[in-house]
């Protein structure tokens, strides 16, 4: 068996690297500090098919997309988000504009406060892998987003967990295996999921698993896994995780 197991040694490791490539190229990770954004980008013809990690190449993707990609994208961001992005080309740069609630003025995004230069990698990162998924729906994809709350006010912190929730659920509609990991401290992102399955938005409470990292006494990290009931009610989950009491 040894001399078997060795004479294949190299073939087994081709299939294990392929099968751990494949895995790998389905993971989309978004770091918990975006890019910030600036004024003007300077043109590149380039195609960008994917946002990277800190999101600092998003202009040049928003640039390159399709003018129809483009109008989908608004009016996903517009139903979702009361907002709608455009990029405007001046001489050799370009710059991302924001509409907000029907506005007729659109506004530079280094105008518009922190909150959207650290939204954006993350809403555009998943519009864009599920409109790929539903084209091509035999591949799976995991987006691990680290701290998605991060400089948003709580309305948009509901939103948020609200269109994971929808993407999800779109996925799943069409046969997608798409799963969200995020880390966060927000309530009202936890609270926001519960309120979709008591709503019945097409999340039940088998679509959610809660983990909590806790020190104990020694120093060690815990691992508790908390869930919702099927009324989006929090079971097991620690006293005074959130009022600090």
């Amino acid at each position: 068996y040894p001399f078997v197991i060795g004479w294949n040694i190299n073939i087994l490791i081709d299939i294990i690297n392929a099968a751990l490539s494949d895995s790998f190229r389905n993971v989309k990770y978004i770091a918990p500090l975006r890019a910030t954004s600036e004024r003007f980008y300077r043109f590149q013809d380039l195609q960008v098919n994917e946002i990277d990690h800190t999101g600092s190449n998003l202009a040049m993707l928003l640039n390159s997309l399709k003018p129809t990609e483009k109008l989908k994208f608004e009016s996903w961001t517009k139903s979702n988000f009361d907002f709608i992005i455009k990029v405007e080309q001046t001489g050799s740069h370009f710059a991302i504009l924001i509409n907000t609630g029907g506005n007729s003025e659109n506004y530079n995004i280094s105008d518009m406060g922190f909150g959207y230069s650290q939204v954006l990698p993350i809403v555009t990162a998943i519009w864009l892998e599920t409109e790929r998924r539903i084209a091509s729906p035999r591949r799976p994809i995991t987006f691990i987003i680290e701290q998605p709350e991060l400089h948003l006010h709580p309305s948009y912190q509901n939103n948020l967990a609200k269109i994971f929730a929808k993407v999800v659920t779109t996925a799943k509609s069409n046969n997608i295996d798409l799963k969200i990991i995020f880390e966060t401290h927000s309530q009202t992102m936890i609270e926001a999921l519960g309120e979709c399955i008591e709503d019945n938005m097409g999340l039940s409470e088998n679509d959610v698993s809660i983990l909590i990292f806790e020190k104990n006494d020694k120093q060690q990290t815990i691992v508790q896994k908390s869930y919702f009931n099927e009324d989006g009610f929090l079971q097991s989950w620690p006293v005074g995780f959130f009022s600090g009491r």
